[in-house]
């Protein structure tokens, strides 16, 4: 009988760990579902809100380019491609993270976001430098019309006799100087435009920084060259 109570005694140990075994996890799995489910919530609002900033963003690029009257036909379509395109892209995106059962699901979404669309590192600088370099290549044109103007008032003035030359000396300073925002602008608005979206955000970066320096380079030849037109008409009075 003692044996038989020796034998039966871990027995019921053994059962009722199981059945505290039971309890206890059994009451930890809800818990952690109730986790689980609030970190995928809160990556899900997280990741729309800032697929809602592109989104707004978009629609301002959209309204500054309507603003923009230097861009040219051809840029403009680019342009206006490139935003309904994106637009199209993140609103499916969106749609994709709010069905998303998994954190990792979502991590991979706003992956996506960063390396598919690039909205403020590159969309948002096309729009703007796009902008400057058209408005650029139109005041050239403004001023090799208004040097060629300036070149027929110093020839008149100098077939009457008079002394032109500080006004020749600023024309030439004129002509180089358009030659020279001429030649720095040739290619960079189509460099910039051609452009794509990646996962190397500091490679776009650089690219987008380097044209920016050029077309900054171009605006300040086109202020010598203004600076020589006025200086010209002064001296051709």
């Amino acid at each position: 009988m003692q044996r038989s109570l020796r034998r039966t005694a871990p027995l019921a140990v053994v059962a009722l760990a199981a059945t505290l075994a039971v309890a206890v996890f059994g009451a930890a799995l809800p818990a952690q579902a109730a986790d689980d489910d609030a970190a995928l919530a809160r990556r899900v609002k997280q990741v729309t809100a800032r697929i809602d900033l592109r989104l707004k963003a978009l629609d301002k690029g959209d309204a500054l380019l309507d603003r923009k009257k230097h861009v040219t036909d051809a840029h403009r379509s680019t342009l206006s491609a490139l935003i309904d395109a994106d637009r199209t892209g993140l609103t499916a995106l969106r749609e994709k993270v709010a069905g998303e059962t998994t954190v990792d699901g979502v991590k991979a979404d706003a992956t996506s976001m960063i390396n598919d669309y690039r909205i403020f590192i590159l969309v948002a600088p096309k729009l703007r430098l796009t902008a400057a370099g058209d408005r650029e290549a139109a005041a050239i044109e403004r001023l090799r019309k208004v040097h060629d103007k300036l070149a027929a008032l110093v020839a008149k003035a100098k077939a009457a006799g008079r002394a032109t030359g500080p006004a020749e000396a600023a024309l030439t300073v004129m002509q180089n100087s358009i030659n020279k925002a001429s030649n720095g602008l040739t290619g960079q608005v189509d460099a910039l435009l051609a452009l794509q979206p990646g996962p190397d955000g500091d490679a776009i970066r650089a690219s987008v920084a380097k044209i920016r320096k050029t077309l900054g380079d171009v605006r300040s030849d086109l202020r010598t060259a203004v600076a020589a037109a006025k200086k010209v008409r002064d001296l051709a009075k």
